[in-house]
């Protein structure tokens, strides 16, 4: 019950728009309140946080993130700081997530984005939906942690299936976790070393889900951006701006950037 805003390639700073909007559907969120039969506001009010990765406009690298238990719409230092960052990277991506929780209780430890890096290379993952963490904890041969949310396992899962920075292994290794989806499998992946940097945004509904139309509402993912960047944003975030690019349901866009130009090089996989 999370919303998710990814910010991707030539001067992201140049789209927080969209992140103003992510602060006002983190506030009061239709969609969710659709989804849930209510007739009140509903908001995502149980943390968010935040990842930046990239070079700044003289070319120095740059490797940022933030998480609090504060709304993000409650949380206008921590805003601030974003957007200052935002504005002086030359190329990159920015993921952000508001998030209402599902598994696991209000606490830093739970708030996305998450953080792998003991391969040599590095990998942050922020998740919208429920996915099967008993299964998974099983499949990595872990114990199953107390108030430990579900995302925790679905990043230890695809990072453990990565043997670099590749897209192809990514690809695989999100359309093996897409087997343990509960609910949805919306997520923004960030993998990247000294040399490369892939975004991989994944839309996927539970079968169980995809039945319900209001669920599909809830948990589509769209894009957008102009002038060399991408956008790729919850579905509560595209009802605001009025108009989007939908992105196909089961599936993932792999985004390259190249960091000296900007430029991206973007591909849709399916995930079944």
């Amino acid at each position: 019950m999370c919303r998710l805003l990814a910010l991707v390639g030539r001067n992201p700073g140049s789209l927080l728009g969209y992140l103003d909007s992510l602060v006002e559907v983190s506030r009061c969120d239709p969609l969710l309140a659709e989804l849930r039969g209510s007739s009140g506001c509903e908001g995502h009010s149980d943390g968010w946080g935040y990842a930046v990765v990239g070079v700044r406009g003289d070319g120095r690298a740059l490797s940022a993130h933030y998480r609090t238990t504060l709304p993000v719409y409650e949380d206008s230092e921590g805003l601030g700081s974003l957007k200052d960052l935002a504005r002086g990277v030359g190329a990159g991506v920015l993921i952000a997530h508001s998030r209402r929780l599902a598994e696991g209780s209000a606490r830093t430890w739970n708030t996305h984005p998450m953080h792998y890096g003991w391969r040599g290379f590095e990998m942050w993952i922020a998740h919208n939906g429920l996915v099967n963490s008993e299964g998974l904890s099983r499949e990595l041969g872990v114990g199953k942690l107390s108030d430990t949310t579900d995302t925790y396992y679905l990043g230890e899962y695809v990072y453990r299936r990565l043997s670099g920075v590749d897209g192809g292994e990514l690809v695989n290794a999100l359309r093996g976790a897409a087997r343990y989806t509960k609910t949805a499998m919306n997520t923004l992946v960030v993998l990247y070393d000294d040399r490369r940097l892939l975004v991989a945004v994944t839309s996927y509904v539970s079968r169980e889900r995809v039945q319900n139309p209001l669920a599909v509402e809830y948990y589509r993912l769209f894009a957008g951006g102009s002038n060399g960047s991408r956008a790729f944003f919850s579905s509560s975030i595209a009802r605001r701006l009025g108009s989007a690019e939908e992105l196909p349901l089961q599936t993932a866009v792999l985004v390259e950037v190249d960091l000296k130009s900007g430029r991206t090089v973007q591909g849709v996989f399916s995930l079944e």
